[in-house]
């Protein structure tokens, strides 16, 4: 049985999914927990690696049952071992070809964001306090500057033979309580992209990082002109796409031809 859950964990305390020599990781307590039920090694693999610190509310997982089970108690069972900031939110059997890296054709990140010049202390593990006033203005148009197929070269802190990635949509979303919420939806992720894009919006709207900057970027690739990297505890991993029939831009307009889909709403 080829088994596919949708795992949700507070990063907090990890140093990211993928299983480490360096510290906890949340790969590592996943598979302890299926040795504990089933007596036996299981290999999981992962739609995303997030990093340290990072949280997940959608991420997706795969490994392989040699027998039959009834999934609705091991999802039980499952939950019972694990550590209380991971849980399984479903556990299906699925297509013996699945493999939630390979099969993904989207993934949506959300970052949380503090504003004002208290920091809520419910918020320190899962929001990035600025502090500063932000020009909400200049940062809706940078972001539209994102969307597209480009190399992002200048938005990871590491070297890859192929940077080029797709944003689907870029949206900042102003929530209640001083909460801003910045979401991107997006093909692939280089390492830390995610983070560097946020960091990159957050300076222009501090007026740090001219708006027509982001342009330039993509054309003329400069990892130091670009904005810091947020921190880790803000990201989220909130869901992953299986399906290409989901994305449309703020301008509504269909990205076509990417990867072969058209990317339309909901």
């Amino acid at each position: 049985m080829n088994i596919k859950l949708i795992l949700t964990y507070d990063g907090t305390h990890y140093f990211g999914w993928q299983k480490t020599k360096t510290g906890p990781s949340v790969q590592e307590s996943l598979e302890k927990a299926l040795f504990q039920i089933l007596r036996t090694p299981v290999l999981t693999e992962a739609a995303s690696r997030t990093d340290r610190g990072v949280h997940a509310r959608g991420q997706v997982v795969s490994f392989v049952l040699e027998e039959e089970r009834d999934l609705s108690l091991l999802q039980y069972n499952l939950n019972s071992v694990l550590p209380s900031d991971i849980r399984i939110l479903s556990l299906e059997e699925t297509a013996d070809s699945f493999h939630p890296t390979l099969d993904a054709v989207g993934k949506e990140y959300r970052y949380s964001i503090c504003l004002g010049p208290v920091f809520d202390p419910f918020q320190r593990q899962y929001a990035w306090h600025v502090h500063q006033p932000l020009d909400l203005e200049a940062m809706q148009a940078a972001a539209l500057a994102f969307i597209g197929t480009h190399d992002f070269s200048s938005f990871t802190t590491e070297d890859v033979e192929e940077s080029t990635r797709t944003l689907f949509d870029v949206k900042i979303a102003v929530l209640p309580e001083n909460q801003l919420e910045i979401r991107l939806y997006g093909d692939r992720f280089l390492y830390k992209m995610a983070r560097r894009i946020v960091g990159t919006l957050v300076e222009i709207g501090q007026g740090k990082i001219p708006v027509g900057q982001v342009g330039t970027l993509f054309e003329k690739p400069n990892r130091s002109t670009a904005g810091m990297t947020a921190p880790a505890h803000g990201l989220f991993l909130h869901q992953v796409f299986y399906t290409a029939n989901i994305f449309l831009n703020p301008l509504e307009l269909a990205l076509e031809s990417v990867n072969g889909f058209r990317f339309r709403r909901f």
